[in-house]
């Protein structure tokens, strides 16, 4: 019985005091009430025995089944005698059983199988008759025609009950019904009250798909109360299973769940939502969750609360605003996604802005990106950024490029850095990522996906290169990448980096050897491990395709390149350095932000020395007017008309350093320069003005 159940003040009086004769006279006027009132002398009995009045609480309980068994009340007799029964002093006698006998089946009355079962278990002559009590109160509880469910497949009613086999079989609408050892009745059966949502499901399926289809709302209201405990969809949708057609699943439940007295809690796979008694009551429930709630879930919250009307809004932007003042000097990120909340909330744009003018001027710009979980404040953070930082905004970005894990915002960092002509930073923090892969999974990823597709950033495309097929295999293998495996894999695709490097630029050996290495992997699908192999046999024969562009370059520019490389080493560098062994002696490098961003800034540097280092080892020099001009060639100036015979502004083909798109010279490597490089005078090229003819070819000589 309940420890916290109240009882009259009579018998709190009379027990505190011990007085047990009125005790007696209390109980006996109790047991003269319609209906009596059980659970309140159960209890009284429970604190009589915890006095050491044993024999008292026996005899009080014995009046008590006997009333009980002449009113009629079966089940409530046998709860009275089972309790007798257990408290009794020695064996219980026979009449004690016969009795509880007798209530059993007078509780059961109209049980199919109450006679086998009481015969199969006999309590009166059973050494333990309250073991075989339970189970027979058990396999009752799912005899036959009962209707329940099956947990993890649905729920059906019981159309066999062995008692020979020792099993029940369910009938859950399929071919063959689900057969439950006794054993394991408690564990996956659970039979359904009268009323419950999904018992209709068995009773009356029509009536309750009518009720469903009409009524959403009330009809999550039915499915909550019947599921008796906070659920997620995942649980709601499998109560719901054959009533809601999967194609309008995502219409019906967005009418369902706006019901006032729906509560939902938690976020993400942690989502569950209950039934309040009151719509009021549901409001002062999400506002004690949002007043709860840690800073990082404030948000959420604040949607959820703000959702059930306008007077639920102002509430919630009370406590974002007051969550803002605490918060904004200690987690920038965090006060940013807090403010843009507080921005849709009544009254709350104010406030909002004033906090975000505040950050923008005074917190880190990587810091304050780096506390933003959600993606879509995260890009509006970037963009102010960028619209409060004209001239470092470009830094910023690129040196936040190795933190971002979303491919939507690398899409966004990359493309917006190639087009306002910053491809160099790009490039800078794309060689970090491809000379370290295992360190920046998401970037490498992201990378490998964006190559093929038509809009990639040039920058990035230039990295599809025969030498990334010994990369590949570590985003399928390494632990670094789990997260990420799913997308990995689909790389092997056809049309994909992969295949693409296997087919048009890889050498013989290098296909076979990443052919192998896939073959290798048990975790690659059978027909992706054939498409990769496939694609590798077809350049068993053929020749590499792929030529790497000549590094050329100005002398003005290799000068330029070489005092990059002495700032790097020298200055930079070293500078970066003594900032990493300063943010180490603060102490925890697991929440040291300074500390790791001065590493990645390192990793920056050194991979841009690095590669200047080897650029600057093969670079050719570029003599202004030395170029062969019998056809187009690097260091050439080429002369065009359109298609109407009207002169183009040439175009000059030099090395990728001094490239410079506005003035009409391009890389030797752009796919510009690939089309015209080789051609002749009077041949017919695709420049960006479209068709064109070549009028004539001259040297470069440095003054255009």
């Amino acid at each position: 019985m309940t420890e916290n159940i109240e009882i009259r003040p009579d018998f709190s009086d009379a027990l505190q005091t011990e007085n047990w004769d009125r005790v007696e006279e209390l109980w006996l006027e109790a047991l003269e009430e319609t209906p009596i009132p059980t659970t309140e002398l159960f209890e009284v009995r429970r604190l009589i025995w915890k006095t050491g009045k044993k024999n008292l609480a026996r005899t009080l309980l014995d009046l008590l089944a006997e009333s009980l068994e002449g009113s009629g009340a079966g089940a409530d007799a046998l709860d009275a005698l089972r309790e007798l029964t257990r408290l009794a002093e020695k064996k219980p006698s026979p009449e004690l059983l016969e009795r509880l006998v007798r209530s059993l089946r007078d509780a059961r009355t109209g049980s199919p199988s109450l006679g086998a079962i009481l015969e199969h278990h006999p309590i009166v002559t059973a050494r333990r008759p309250l073991d075989e009590l339970d189970i027979a109160r058990c396999l009752l509880d799912h005899d036959l025609g009962t209707v329940v469910e099956v947990v993890g497949k649905g729920v059906g009613r019981v159309v066999d009950l062995n008692l020979q086999l020792e099993n029940i079989k369910v009938d859950l609408g399929g071919n063959r019904p689900a057969s439950i050892p006794f054993g394991a009745v408690r564990r996956y059966l659970r039979p359904l009250p009268e009323g419950d949502f999904r018992r209709k499901k068995v009773e009356d399926p029509k009536m309750l798909a009518e009720f469903v289809e009409q009524s959403p709302a009330d009809a999550i209201v039915e499915v909550l109360e019947s599921l008796g405990e906070p659920s997620g969809v995942a649980a709601i949708k499998v109560a719901l299973d054959g009533l809601v057609p999967a194609s309008r699943w995502t219409s019906w439940w967005a009418k369902a769940r706006k019901h006032p007295r729906i509560l939902s809690t938690g976020t993400g796979s942690r989502l569950r939502y209950t039934v309040s008694h009151s719509a009021e009551g549901v409001d002062e429930a999400l506002l004690g969750e949002l007043r709860a709630a840690s800073f990082a879930e404030k948000p959420a919250a604040a949607r959820r609360l703000a959702d059930r009307g306008a007077d639920a809004s102002q509430a919630a932007a009370a406590v974002l605003r007051e969550s803002l003042a605490e918060i904004e000097a200690s987690d920038p990120g965090l006060a940013w996604h807090i403010s843009g909340v507080l921005a849709g909330l009544p009254g709350g744009a104010e406030t909002s802005d004033s906090c975000r003018r505040r950050l923008l001027a005074d917190a880190d710009p990587l810091a304050l990106l780096a506390g933003v979980g959600d993606r879509a404040a995260r890009a509006n953070a970037l963009k102010a950024i960028a619209d409060s930082n004209p001239e470092d905004w470009p830094r910023i970005w690129s040196e936040w490029f190795l933190h971002e894990e979303n491919a939507q915002l690398l899409d966004t960092i990359a493309g917006r850095l190639e087009a306002d002509r910053h491809s160099d930073l790009v490039d800078r923090a794309l060689e970090a990522i491809f000379r370290n892969h295992n360190d920046h999974p998401a970037q490498f990823i992201w990378a490998c996906e964006a190559m093929t597709e038509e809009n990639c950033p040039e920058t990035v495309r230039a990295r599809m290169t025969p030498s990334l097929l010994e990369k590949l295999p570590d985003t399928i293998t390494r632990k670094q990448f789990s997260a990420y495996r799913g997308r990995a894999k689909t790389l092997l695709d056809g049309g994909r980096v992969a295949i693409r490097l296997l087919v048009e630029s890889a050498s013989s050996q290098q296909a076979t050897r990443f052919s192998e290495r896939i073959s290798r992997i048990d975790t690659v699908e059978p027909h992706r491990a054939r498409l990769v192999e496939q694609a590798a046999a077809q350049r068993q024969d053929a020749p590499a395709t792929h030529v790497a562009p000549v590094l050329a370059a100005t002398r003005a520019m290799i000068d330029a390149k070489r005092e990059e490389l002495r700032m790097l080493v020298e200055a930079e560098i070293p500078k970066t350095l003594k900032g990493i062994n300063a943010a180490a002696a603060e102490g925890d490098l697991r929440e040291n932000f300074e500390y790791h961003m001065l590493r990645d800034r390192q990793e920056l540097q050194s991979a841009r020395a690095a590669k200047l280092q080897e650029d600057l080892a093969v670079v050719r020099i570029l003599e202004p007017g030395a170029a062969d001009t019998s056809t187009v060639n690097l260091g050439t100036l080429i002369h065009l008309e359109g298609k109407s015979g009207e002169p183009l502004e040439p175009v000059t083909i030099l090395g990728v350093w001094d490239a410079d798109l506005e003035r009409r010279i391009y890389a030797n490597g752009s796919d510009l320069a690939q089309r015209l490089l080789g051609c002749v005078v009077g041949d017919t090229v695709e420049v960006e003005e479209g068709p064109a003819t070549i009028t004539r070819i001259e040297a470069w000589t440095g003054s255009e």
